[in-house]
């Protein structure tokens, strides 16, 4: 089947088309985070006990290159460590007020380029491309 000799090249594409483009409206805002960073926050956002070798579990990137992310994150006080109350060795990642801020604004950013992005597909076939995404993270043994 030759579209699976063209899936690696199809979602790197747009995956670096995406990530591009959210790069280049972060910057547009003032805003010097990458994409990573981005998710970084929203993965925080939605789980207050992560540590980051949780994050680098999740996100499969290497423990140093998570640390250099998570180091910017600190500097602009977008995120804090705690220490963990059932294990004081470890230190939970959390959202700050400004974090929470500038996520909404990330948010809001990342929404109006879906939008853009997805200009002209229509619900129907947005839900098939949902559906066989799905599909492969299902078949690639991935667990959300």
């Amino acid at each position: 089947m030759e579209s699976n000799r063209q899936l690696g090249y199809l979602l790197n594409k747009t995956l670096r088309i995406y990530k591009s483009q959210i790069t280049t409206e972060f910057r547009k805002q003032g805003i010097e985070l990458t994409f990573e960073q981005f998710v970084m926050l929203r993965m925080l956002d939605s789980n207050c006990d992560m540590i980051q070798q949780d994050l680098a579990h999740v996100l499969q990137k290497d423990k140093s290159i998570i640390v250099r992310q998570m180091n910017g994150l600190l500097d602009e006080k977008y995120v804090d460590r705690l220490t963990n109350t059932d294990d004081k060795r470890k230190k939970n990642l959390t959202l700050t007020s400004k974090g929470i801020e500038i996520l909404n604004r990330l948010k809001s950013t990342s929404n109006d380029l879906s939008d853009k992005l997805l200009a002209g597909v229509t619900e129907s076939e947005y839900a098939i491309f949902k559906k066989v995404m799905l599909k492969i993270q299902e078949n690639g043994g991935v667990e959300d």
